[in-house]
């Protein structure tokens, strides 16, 4: 579990935290949607809640939004939302939950998610980037916090704190139908 903020990263890095964080709406129903936890996929349903720095320091579930690069998308690697519009444009991505219900994941699930987006270490150092790149195009979708938290260390990706959150549930893949 790691959580730091980082200065100057992308409009398009903020647009997507923002945008899932507000993919629900409290006036109307939930969104539902993929997830990957534990290598499987699941169903998540989402709700904004009016932002609160309160709560927020209570939101110990995290849900990490993997972010595809445009070569993993030209290689024809499909994300779960792909595009998803979570109100603020279109977005190509994967969601990972660090626990759900049934299996806690050592205390750590709960219903207020802490969106947390994972997006390619570019660098101005090209052979990195080649590295990066092959790195997403042979190891996409990752399908575990344990996943992300490799790809993090190994230093192909880098961890963005949103400072958002919203009441996530896992719910039956009918739920939605």
């Amino acid at each position: 579990m790691r959580k730091f903020a980082l200065p100057g990263i992308g409009a398009a890095v903020i647009a997507v935290a923002l945008a899932f964080a507000s993919g629900g709406s409290a006036a109307g129903p939930p969104g539902y949607e993929p997830a990957y936890f534990g290598g499987q996929t699941v169903t998540i349903n989402a709700m904004e809640v009016p932002f609160s720095q309160a709560v927020l320091t209570h939101a110990s579930a995290e849900i990490y939004i993997v972010i595809y690069p445009k070569v993993a998308l030209d290689a024809g690697l499909v994300p779960q939302c792909n595009p998803c519009d979570h109100g603020g444009g279109p977005t190509f991505h994967d969601h990972v939950l660090d626990s759900v219900p049934s299996d806690p994941g050592g205390g750590e699930f709960s219903p207020l998610w802490h969106v947390l987006i994972v997006r390619p270490n570019y660098t101005a150092d090209p052979a990195h980037n080649a590295a990066v790149n092959a790195a997403y195009l042979s190891q996409l979708p990752l399908k575990s916090e344990a996943a992300v938290d490799t790809f993090i260390d190994a230093g192909y990706a880098v961890e963005v704190d949103t400072g958002h959150y919203f009441l996530c549930a896992v719910v039956n893949a009918h739920a939605a139908g």
